[in-house]
């Protein structure tokens, strides 16, 4: 088995971050405990066409330590989300919402169809029983031909899941969501504009997320230090 060096991916991750733009092929986003996790994850940096930045703390990191200038992109109401069902709405392309549990994610679509005006035309929970299960939604969504695929299972499995349905051959613009469709199905408009306003989402979502405080705050700061350590290397090997 070949060995992978630690952090191999984000050479690569790293490399393809930019500002965004609605293209064909697979966009998804990075936050300081996505991209901790996806760091041997080379197939997966190599499958997504576009990487962004999803985290204030980190566009500034990356733009500091290497010179680029990137601004902080998310699948959600304060960002991308408006410009893709706009952009599906006003080309009349088929959407497709997979993710969350049964039941969520219904109530999802709901909610995204009347805030948007947009119409869904495959609705799928994200949890498959076998790979025949999940070979037969990536089937629908071809036969169906959905154009436009937003998928929330978590980083690796939403990564993984559009990189699968890229290779059956399908030509679309899949984004990955993370948990935006669980927040959707309360509300529309999860954060509240003062957190939005000052870029401090993250202590509404542990407000209303508690299960998520040991990400933020124990996995967020030890990312930062490997990463710290990450970019010494690069340094020394000049």
């Amino acid at each position: 088995m070949k060995h992978v060096r630690a952090e191999q991916s984000w050479d690569i991750i790293i490399g393809k971050l930019g500002n965004f733009n609605i293209k064909r092929g697979i966009t998804s986003f990075v936050n300081p405990y996505s991209i901790d996790l996806l760091k041997k994850s080379v197939d997966i940096a190599n499958g997504v066409d576009y990487w962004y930045v999803d985290g204030i703390w980190l566009v500034k990191v990356i733009n500091k330590t290497l010179k680029k200038n990137i601004n902080r992109f998310s699948f959600d109401d304060t960002s991308v989300a408006p410009l893709v069902f706009k952009f599906a709405r006003e080309n009349k392309l088929n959407i497709g919402l997979i993710g969350t549990k049964e039941g969520v994610i219904e109530q999802a679509a709901k909610n995204l169809g009347e805030a948007y005006d947009v119409k869904f035309n495959y609705v799928r929970h994200g949890y498959f029983n076998s790979a025949a299960d999940m070979d037969e939604a990536l089937q629908i969504l071809k036969d169906k031909d959905i154009s436009v695929v937003i998928c929330g299972m978590g980083t690796p499995k939403q990564e993984e899941f559009l990189i699968t349905l890229k290779k059956s051959g399908w030509n679309g613009y899949g984004y990955t969501c993370g948990g935006y469709l669980h927040q959707s199905a309360q509300k529309v408009g999860y954060y509240p504009s003062f957190f939005d306003k000052y870029n401090i989402r993250w202590v509404y979502r542990i407000y209303s997320e508690p299960q998520l405080f040991k990400r933020y705050l124990i996995k967020y700061p030890l990312f930062f230090m490997r990463y710290g350590s990450y970019m010494r290397k690069k340094q020394q090997k000049g």
